[in-house]
């Protein structure tokens, strides 16, 4: 078979799969039911349907619904079968007697959960969602590199974006201009979120601030979207002359998602140039903190004093009385991943992966945002992300 994609090296499949099975030991459970897609592709290097199974001993097999010879031709997994009745599910797996075994808790369906306990019994289901988003939180240096990959695809789009943004043009028309472009250049496509009923409706966002609405989405800010089943992201409204508008675009690279946000003018910035340094300060701050060892929680409260001294607080990461909770996230196979920076967020890991966003909005009048993709190293944080702050075109 023509290899036509990118894959996930055998050698890495494989430390990923001694990783799980060192951390289902340490909490007692004797297997993991991995069920959703970025935890299949994950830990068999192939995004189809189905389920891996992972035992504590750090066997492997994986059932899969429909073209179990795809899954040979790109899974180091040795044990590959067909799904069969999923009624039968532990039996074919040939799981022990009264097995703890780790699931998705927060991510499968409540009635399948349910269904899946009936039939793993005597067996139990345990929620292990936080050991398996916390695992994926620390990036091998295979996995920094396709974020970096995607990050560097966004960095060229910022710069195409400047050639080619015009004051008539509506935000949705610069949007098709931009996915086009990024699928044109190596995009790979959709993008992943975590939570029940989220996504995304494009690869880049753009939102001026004619349309700036408060955060509908889960953002600091979002336009109005092109309809009531979607109230939130770009409109048909014009960008205009001399007024900002931001670009928030997600790169992605074989799966692996990066995060970047720069603000765009056609025109000059003017008086809101002031407003955008106070942006830079924090990301200057944030290139100083962002360290292995560094409590999240911490940050978090520090970032909000600097924003107050700053004298930006009341428009900072959306208004007064709707600010979002948090300022980061992680980034990975989902564009939601572990660490988050907010009030109670942990303490940062070499190896983290957090893209932070600090934005200022006065609904309907003006927007401006400044996000980075961040590696935290032993040596500092190390940006991914390296187009201009920003853009007078």
């Amino acid at each position: 078979m023509t290899n036509v994609y990118g894959t996930i090296p055998d050698k890495e499949i494989e430390e990923r799969t001694k990783n799980l099975a060192h951390h289902l030991r340490e909490n007692r459970l004797d297997a993991a039911l991995l069920l959703s897609m970025q935890e299949i592709y994950y830990y068999s290097g192939i995004g189809l349907e189905g389920a891996v199974y992972i035992t504590s001993d750090g066997n492997s097999t994986y059932l899969v619904k429909r073209n179990t010879a795809l899954a040979k031709s790109y899974s180091p997994i040795n044990d590959i079968r067909d799904y069969g009745r999923q009624s039968k599910m532990f039996q074919e797996l040939e799981v022990p007697s009264e097995s703890r075994i780790g699931i998705e808790d927060d991510i499968v369906p409540y009635s399948f959960l349910q269904y899946l306990k009936t039939k793993a019994a005597p067996s139990e289901l345990y929620g292990a969602s936080h050991i398996f988003r916390n695992i994926r939180a620390v990036k091998s240096p295979f996995e920094i590199s396709q974020i970096q990959s995607a990050a560097e695809l966004i960095d060229e789009m910022m710069q195409y974006c400047a050639t080619i943004v015009k004051p008539d043009m509506s935000e949705i028309e610069l949007v098709s201009h931009l996915d086009s472009w990024l699928l044109n250049n190596g995009h790979a496509g959709a993008i992943t979120t975590r939570g029940f009923n989220s996504g995304m409706l494009h690869y880049s966002y753009v939102v001026s601030s004619d349309s700036s609405s408060l955060n509908s989405f889960f953002t600091p800010v979002s336009g109005q979207g092109l309809s009531l089943k979607y109230p939130y992201g770009p409109t048909r409204r014009k960008l205009g002359r001399n007024k900002p508008f931001i670009v928030d675009a997600c790169g992605n690279s074989n799966g692996y998602i990066s995060d970047t946000t720069r603000t765009f003018v056609c025109g000059r910035l003017g008086s809101n140039k002031d407003l955008l340094d106070t942006l830079v300060t924090i990301k200057d701050f944030l290139l100083e903190e962002l360290v292995p060892g560094c409590d999240l929680g911490v940050l978090f409260s520090d970032i909000w004093k600097l924003a107050d001294e700053l004298g930006v607080s009341e428009m900072f990461m959306g208004t007064t009385d709707n600010h979002v909770a948090f300022i980061g996230h992680g980034v990975g196979l989902e564009l939601d991943e572990f660490p988050i920076l907010h009030a109670k967020g942990p303490t940062l890991e070499s190896g983290n992966i957090i893209a932070c966003e600090p934005k200022l909005v006065v609904p309907m009048q003006l927007v401006l945002g400044l996000e980075d993709t961040y590696h935290i190293s032993e040596s500092g944080p190390q940006l991914l992300t390296h187009a201009p702050d920003y853009f007078e075109v």
